[in-house]
């Protein structure tokens, strides 16, 4: 019973720790606060809205069926979006960017793994090339998919697919996962890899996943304090409006690239044949106020080349 006790406080250390109060009226007065919000809430609520669009239930499922690797992978980049802001609220930026890295990484990698399953339908209707790359990392799982492309449904089997999926080891890199979704077009409007790269600040974010020492919030408070190290210290976990900026900046690259990847590939999916809420999600989304103030430039580029009359 003591030895319960003794475990049951250091627990509540550690969740007091890492639950500071938090003054939210504070973070009205920092630039890209408002943005950074309505970018949140648009990655948090278009998937659902774009399948609610559709007003057949049955093709509802149907929608919900084609895109069920994604929608697996949204819920969890969702929660790892949620759980970035939430310690940048904390002043916890390095957590913060650490995370943004795996947020951007399983919401592709939901698309990639998607498309590779919808590229072995029976129909051809979602056919693309597969690089060495993939093929030498996923021929295995290609293989399978090829052997259950008889039945439409069981080969997109969402649960059935994902274990396929979680009994293979991972060994595309990101780069590589990267290339080949430019090759696929689903970065539309941009096509250069670098330039996609940058603009995801997947560069800077790989910093912070690795720890480097500039990327350490006390050596960033450092900075803050002219190199006064002692308030660096006292000040950990503190809000730093410059730095909160910034981080809202970034985190609204990260959710534009993401969502442009996802537009394109949603827009490819649903639009044939049978799903015809699409269109209308996407012109009632240009009236969005959350979308213009968050002011997502690939988002915006896609949606005026998606919506210009042929």
């Amino acid at each position: 019973m003591i030895m319960e006790e003794h475990y049951k406080g250091i627990a509540e250390s550690i969740i007091q720790l890492s639950t500071p109060e938090i003054d939210v009226e504070s973070f009205s007065s920092i630039d890209n606060f408002g943005r950074g919000i309505d970018a949140f809430s648009l990655y948090n609520s278009v998937y659902l809205e774009i399948i609610a669009y559709e007003e057949d239930s049955v093709k509802q499922e149907q929608a919900a069926t084609l895109l069920g690797s994604f929608n697996h992978h949204h819920l969890e980049s969702q929660k790892i979006l949620t759980n970035s802001i939430y310690q940048s609220f904390c002043g916890n930026y390095n957590i913060a960017y650490s995370l943004l890295r795996s947020f951007i990484e399983c919401h592709l990698r939901g698309v990639f793994l998607n498309q590779l399953a919808l590229s072995q339908h029976e129909s051809g209707l979602w056919k693309v090339s597969l690089s060495s790359a993939v093929q030498d990392s996923y021929g295995e799982l290609i293989n399978d998919l090829k052997n259950y492309r008889a039945n439409r449904d069981k080969i997109l089997d969402n649960a059935q697919f994902l274990d396929m999926v979680s009994g293979l080891k991972q060994e595309l890199s990101f780069s590589d996962l990267l290339k080949e979704l430019i090759s696929w077009e689903l970065t539309n409007p941009e096509k250069n890899y670098h330039n996609f790269r940058n603009y995801s600040r997947y560069g800077k974010l790989s910093g912070y996943a690795h720890s480097e020492e500039k990327t350490h919030d006390i050596s960033r408070l450092k900075r803050y304090f002219d190199n006064d190290e002692q308030k660096a210290i006292i000040s950990e976990s503190m809000i730093i409006p410059q730095l909160s900026k910034e981080y809202l900046s970034d985190m609204c690259c990260v959710v534009d690239a993401s969502m442009v990847v996802m537009f394109n590939f949603i827009s490819r999916v649903l639009t044939v044949d049978f799903y015809s809420g699409f269109d209308q999600f996407i012109t009632d989304l240009k009236e969005d106020a959350r979308f213009n103030n968050a002011h997502l430039n690939y988002c915006t580029k896609w949606m005026s080349a998606y919506l210009e009359p042929d």
